[in-house]
């Protein structure tokens, strides 16, 4: 839907047209809100952000259930660490949790965990966002902004085409770019050694055998280490359907190996665990490969805009944090708009919930062989689930029910008991011969 310059003028902005500023576009259009958003259609193309945790799930299938097509359930998590196997299975841990807890909390409980394909998924959202009347999309990029800091505001965004656009209120939804926290000078710290990342997708091949692996069933996550693997990473494999998402990240350091060597060590690592995804996917698609920093911003939001999901905050993409911050942003837009105070305050306090997902993930991705014996693995991943219940518990907060508001700093009380630490997750030797010399 066209509106004038007038028009324009007084409607909020969405800056990002990825996973992050559709998904608020959606909720803006079922508010009856009328919106801009900047940006292109998603290009077919890979991204990370597949891989969902508790919060993603339940989120994803309670917003979008007409794209269930590009979800993908998973009986279970996997993770290798040098002689150990740690299983997070997620029908386990819903019963050890108890259903109650989740539709006490306003959540409608998941049978299974998703992974979503991206590719699939956000053309898709596009679309079903841009498609709303109340949505109209500008295509050219910001190429200035005007904040006025004494007011804590942004009264002005300059595209590229030259039109100005004096907002109501401004969305951040460029992940990454961090568009608004740059041009707000918003104070922010680095989390860990910068990043060097490489990933792609292997497509079944025309000739596979039609029969599956068990691991097809799970998501696996494997730690490299320099005298075995040349290389101290950490690596994860997804399956999606007909093709599986392989991807590995290390120090931005690490230089020896090419994109190509980290991959098939990769491979290598994985099979030698019976994770051996070449043997049927053995198309391998474009090689994607960047270098990046985790971050945290100070706060999320200021008089009228707000920092949203990976724009404020992004930690180890292996905690598959991304996609559920990000709609839990979409869902609050509605409400920032209506008052950006309070609701802004409320979305600070959820975000910086986050930052120990990132902390609890180190061990896994950094520890040395020698740290991971069962005592430890056992005690890193049941607190991973635990930080994950104590956020999810808090994004109650940000939703319409009054009683899961009431209740949910009760149950975050409880959740953060030693009692609750338990076995959501199980450690065991690994017993199966190595495939892989």
């Amino acid at each position: 839907m066209a509106h004038s310059a007038d028009a324009q003028a007084q409607l909020p902005v969405v800056i990002g047209s990825g996973l992050t500023g559709l998904s608020i576009s959606r909720c803006l259009s079922r508010a009856s809100i009328d919106h801009l958003v900047i940006g292109r259609r998603p290009e077919m193309s890979l991204r990370l952000g597949e891989s969902l945790n508790l919060e993603g799930t339940l989120l994803l299938l309670e917003m979008f259930p007409e794209l269930s097509r590009f979800f993908f359930p998973k009986r279970d998590a996997l993770g290798y660490f040098g002689d150990y196997e740690v299983v997070c299975d997620f029908e386990v841990s819903q019963r050890a949790i108890s259903r109650a807890i989740f539709r006490t909390l306003g959540y409608t409980p998941a049978p299974e965990l998703l992974q979503v394909d991206r590719v699939g998924f956000d053309a898709a959202l596009w679309d079903l966002a841009t498609g709303s009347e109340h949505c109209t999309v500008l295509e050219a990029p910001v190429t200035d902004l005007e904040f006025d800091a004494a007011t804590d505001r942004f009264a002005s965004l300059r595209l590229a085409d030259e039109t100005v656009l004096r907002p109501s209120h401004v969305f951040d939804a460029t992940n990454h770019g961090r568009l608004l926290g740059r041009a707000a000078n918003v104070a922010h710290r680095t989390l860990g050694e910068p990043q060097r990342v490489a990933y792609t997708h292997y497509h079944l091949a025309a000739d596979a055998a039609p029969d599956t692996d068990p691991w097809e069933l799970s998501t696996i996550v494997v730690r490299l280490f320099r005298a075995s693997d040349g290389v101290d990473a950490v690596a994860w494999c997804i399956p999606l359907g007909n093709v599986v998402s392989v991807g590995v990240s290390m120090n931005a350091a690490e230089t020896e190996l090419d994109d190509d060597a980290l991959l098939d060590r990769t491979a290598t690592a994985f099979a030698r665990y019976g994770v051996d995804f070449r043997r049927r996917y053995s198309s391998r698609a474009e090689l994607k490969a960047l270098r990046h920093s985790y971050f945290a911003y100070e706060r999320a939001s200021g008089t009228n805009w707000l920092l949203a999901g990976p724009s404020f905050c992004q930690v180890w993409w292996l905690a598959g944090a991304g996609v559920g911050t990000a709609l839990a942003a979409a869902q609050l837009a509605p409400k920032f708009i209506e008052d950006p105070r309070t609701w802004g305050a409320e979305y600070d306090r959820y975000m910086k919930q986050l930052l120990p997902i990132h902390e609890t993930f180190d061990y896994f991705a950094q520890g040395p062989r020698a740290q991971y014996e069962p005592k430890a693995l056992h005690h890193y991943s049941d607190r991973f689930v635990v930080t994950n219940l104590v956020r999810l518990a808090g994004s109650t907060e940000l939703r319409d029910s009054r009683l899961a508001a009431t209740v949910s700093p009760a149950i975050r009380w409880l959740f953060r008991q030693p009692a609750a630490i338990r076995d959501y997750c199980s450690v065991r030797r690994v017993t199966r011969p190595a495939l892989v010399a």
